[in-house]
């Protein structure tokens, strides 16, 4: 099997990381849904789903204040899974942030892997693809370091690796783009002979 072009791995890869992206999308729908509805049922009184969607002390510590202690319980539908944490204004952040982040980062990679789904392969559709991914990795260090530093006012849960992991993908990605550039142009040059 062919690595780009038409019925290929990429396209195979591009179905794959689209189906990944909308996941990750309705979880991040799911994770908000909940903090939604646990907000209402401690603030307004109400009991909308506090089966699925609950709040407390579950290791039974004593309380100090009701903020400090309180964790959430959401049951995921279809599996009997349990997402756990603190219920904190920086959990739902850092939620939304990292998986809100890692959609839109599988999202372009779906819509690179498209594009090398094509016969014309040097498009200027993947060049400006690649050029958003690579921008994104490059801005996802700063954000990250700040939201992190933000949620527990130290340096040090910032993991290097991350920040070293993403400067490097964002740097590669751009000398990739060059190669694709110089494809483009010779692309465009043979037709423009023929």
């Amino acid at each position: 099997m062919k690595l780009i072009g038409e019925k290929s791995v990429s396209t195979l890869l591009s179905k794959i990381l689209l189906a990944g992206s909308v996941a990750q999308l309705l979880y991040l729908g799911y994770i908000i849904l909940g903090f939604l509805i646990v907000y209402s049922n401690l603030h307004q009184g109400t009991q909308f789903f506090s089966e699925t969607f609950k709040t407390e002390n579950f290791d039974n510590e004593i309380r100090k204040t009701a903020t400090d202690s309180l964790t959430f319980q959401f049951g995921m539908p279809l599996t009997g899974a349990i997402i756990k944490g603190s219920y904190t204004l920086y959990t739902f952040i850092s939620i939304i942030f990292f998986v809100g982040f890692y959609s839109v980062f599988t999202f372009y990679l779906f819509r690179i892997f498209k594009g090398m789904s094509t016969d014309l392969i040097f498009n200027i559709k993947v060049i400006h693809d690649l050029k958003i991914f690579a921008t994104l990795n490059i801005v996802f260090i700063p954000i990250y370091s700040i939201v992190l530093y933000c949620m527990d006012q130290s340096i040090y849960s910032i993991d290097p690796l991350f920040i070293v992991l993403h400067f490097t993908l964002g740097i590669i990605i751009f000398f990739i783009i060059e190669f694709f550039k110089k494809g483009y142009e010779l692309q465009t040059e043979n037709e423009l002979t023929i």
